[in-house]
């Protein structure tokens, strides 16, 4: 959905997902480096979904998902 500025110092940087949460769509902040980093920036750029594991956390209003992986292109688009 959004790729913040990277990280000049690496290859890295603050992912915004869309994706479902009880029932709803919702916006899940993540970071991501090196190779997932780039797959975002492919599927943000071609408008594919992806597909991730991790730990989804609720602070406030906001959803975060922690440690992040598996990271792949939905091959059923």
């Amino acid at each position: 959905m959004q790729i913040h500025t990277p990280n000049t110092q690496k290859l890295s940087g603050e992912i915004t997902l869309l994706g479902l949460v009880a029932d709803k769509l919702r916006k899940i902040q993540t970071s991501l480096a090196d190779k997932d980093y780039i797959l975002a920036i492919k599927a943000y750029q071609e408008r594919l979904p992806i597909l991730c594991s991790g730990d989804l956390i609720k602070d406030n209003n906001a959803f975060i998902l922690k440690n992040p992986h598996n990271l792949t292109l939905d091959e059923l688009w």
